[in-house]
Parts: structure tokens; C-alpha cells; sequence
């Protein structure tokens, strides 16, 4: 009888430290999609890996994401003004690297896949936009 209370106590201990380990992990490593939420502001944009310059007012633009909704507010200069040049809002869902955004431009609708990466609070969001690889880093707001 001592055997198998022994025996309980052991499996009864490694079923614990078990789900312990799980649960540490889990808290070391959050989904992308729990550290996408938020707002982010525009620093840099290249197009097929060559960096273009972008103005002060376009570094205005910014993308936020809540749990299911995203903006992007792209701003562009006006003679001497800064401007906002478009706005867009949609749904957004997340499987791995990559971002599926569904969104209405315009009276069309657009659904772009794109991959991405958060590295030290910088989102690099990377799409084919008609045979050019565009790529936009934004800096946690």
C-alpha cells in the first residue's frame, strides 16, 4: 500500500510541475497578435528592398489595431500643407507571419495579404504591390 501512495505522489507531482511549465511558456511567449494591438507610427518605407525618402508630413502616417478592427491614416504633402491622403478601416486576422487585411477602398473591395515581424517595438509590414515588394516599418506609439 506504501508503494502505490508513493507512486500517486510522484505522478501527482509531475502532472503538476507539468502544467506549470506550460503556462510559463506561455506567459514568456505572447501571440504577435497580442503585441500587434496598439498604434503604430510610420518611420520608413522601401520598395523592392531600396529605402525612398519619405517626408516629415508622411511619417505622420500611423496603423492601429484593436482585437479585430484596424485604421491606417496615410498622410501626404499639399502644396505647404500635410495633409491626410487616405483612410482606410477594416478587419484584420493574423495566422503566423502572416496578416490578411479586408478592407473598402474606394467602392472596392480589397483583401491584402501580407507577412510581418515585430522586432524591438518596430512592425514590419512586407506586400507585393503589383509585382513590387513594398515594406513599411512603424514604431510602436
Amino acid at each position: 500500500m506504501k508503494k502505490y501512495c508513493l507512486l500517486s505522489f510522484i505522478i501527482m507531482g509531475i502532472v503538476m510541475i507539468s502544467c506549470n511549465n506550460d503556462d510559463d511558456k506561455e506567459n514568456e511567449n505572447p501571440s504577435l497578435a497580442s503585441v500587434l494591438v496598439g498604434k503604430w507610427g510610420q518611420t520608413s518605407f522601401r520598395q523592392n528592398g531600396e529605402l525612398m525618402n519619405i517626408t516629415d508630413c508622411e511619417k505622420r502616417s500611423t496603423i492601429e489595431f484593436t482585437s479585430t478592427l484596424y485604421t491606417e491614416i496615410g498622410y501626404a504633402p499639399v502644396n505647404t500643407d500635410c495633409q491626410v491622403d487616405f483612410e482606410i478601416t477594416g478587419t484584420w486576422t493574423e495566422e503566423g507571419d502572416k496578416l490578411t487585411l479586408n478592407y473598402v477602398f474606394e467602392g472596392e473591395t480589397t483583401i491584402d495579404i501580407t507577412t510581418f515581424m515585430i522586432t524591438d517595438n518596430v512592425l514590419t509590414i512586407t506586400y507585393n504591390d503589383e509585382g513590387a515588394i513594398t515594406t513599411f516599418d512603424y514604431k510602436k506609439l
